[in-house]
């Protein structure tokens, strides 16, 4: 299975839903290694073998390369998700945590592309969004 990061960096994770348990030895990467198993309506991605170098939030929550995150995403209706996280790591927390979140579809809605660019303030000015945009500017990768 596949989840695609949609926006930010063009990335996506692979959760194996075939295995029943990590490798003994994973080399530390920004998504880790992951597993999935329904448990009912409920998917379940147990992941562990993080980098110390990816983020959990943009705030910048501390983590090592101890963490194991589980995640439970369950379908409330047609059209909303529950995503729930547990975060467990003993090398920056002294017990386990967990938060989470709604996803809502939105009919007709479609995905866009983020492109990150220099002094970019606005996505709406971009791809003729407005009448006149002031392109004179270098774009820098």
């Amino acid at each position: 299975m596949y989840i695609f990061d949609v926006g930010g960096p063009h990335t996506w994770r692979l959760i194996d839903m075939s295995a029943k348990e990590h490798p003994k030895k994973i080399a530390p990467s920004y998504y880790g290694h992951s597993i999935g198993r329904w448990e009912g309506e409920t998917l379940v991605v147990d992941t562990t073998g993080f980098s110390e170098s990816f983020w959990i939030d943009r705030e910048g929550l501390p983590h090592t390369e101890k963490l194991r995150m589980i995640e439970k995403f369950t379908r409330i209706d047609m059209n909303n998700m529950k995503y729930e996280v547990t975060i467990d790591d003993p090398g920056a927390y002294t017990m386990p945590w967990t938060g989470g979140f709604y996803m809502s579809w939105t009919p007709d809605s479609e995905l866009f592309e983020y492109i990150c660019q220099d002094n970019n303030f606005a996505s709406g000015l971009m791809v003729g969004a407005e009448e006149s945009v002031d392109r004179s500017s270098k774009i820098t990768p």
